[in-house]
């Protein structure tokens, strides 16, 4: 089983730009996920004992890794800081994946710092109850190289990638949307319950 070390930090812009991200700079790519996807998406957390936000993370993070490479982030998330790994299969198993993103949103998440403190360069947003139609389109103000919204619509989970036009190449994050997608398969159909882990560690 392998096991997620100390790893160096993730270098996600394509470009180097200077200046902080601005709304002006950001375009959007959407990619929806089927609705079977999204069905094995909602049977896992239950089967998996963890949330939807967290199965999404576990798949941002694996996502990164196929499309980008591997590495560590800061990724805010609804106001608060976590790190997280992207690794691939070869490098992590799906369990320890997503045991190490459940252990950070349980026991490690810090608020965001104010200030003059740079972002992180990714944040995600989760809506489980859908995104109202006139907010869809509302350019996100956090300053992010890349934020990932993910809200239900119909029958399947949309997702949205605004991303900083100067920082990373169309094709790139076309590459994170194709990958994503296979990284939850990964995770749902590989991943054993996160919270073993608790009790292998106390036996």
């Amino acid at each position: 089983m392998s096991k997620i070390t100390v790893l160096t930090p993730l270098q996600v812009s394509d470009h180097d730009v200077a200046g902080p991200t601005r709304p002006d700079d950001l375009a959007k790519l959407s990619a929806p996920l089927t609705g079977m996807l999204t069905s094995e998406l909602d049977g896992a957390q239950h089967d998996l004992g963890v949330t939807t936000a967290e199965l999404l993370v576990a798949a941002l993070g694996r996502a990164l890794a196929r499309a980008i490479g591997a590495g560590e982030l800061r990724v805010d998330v609804a106001g608060q800081r976590i790190s997280l790994a992207c690794l691939t299969t070869r490098q992590c198993d799906a369990t320890d994946v997503l045991y190490a993103v459940h252990r950070t949103f349980t026991t490690t998440v810090h608020s965001v710092p104010n200030g003059a403190v740079l972002p992180a360069d990714i944040s995600f947003s989760y809506f489980d109850a859908g995104l109202e139609p006139s907010l869809v389109n509302v350019i996100p103000a956090g300053g992010h190289v890349l934020a990932l919204r993910a809200y239900p619509s119909g029958d399947a989970m949309q997702l949205d990638w605004w991303y900083d036009a100067r920082r990373l190449d169309q094709t790139t994050v076309e590459d994170l949307a194709e990958q994503f997608p296979l990284a939850l398969i990964e995770l749902t159909s590989e991943a054993g319950p996160p919270l073993h882990r608790d009790s292998l560690a106390m036996a």
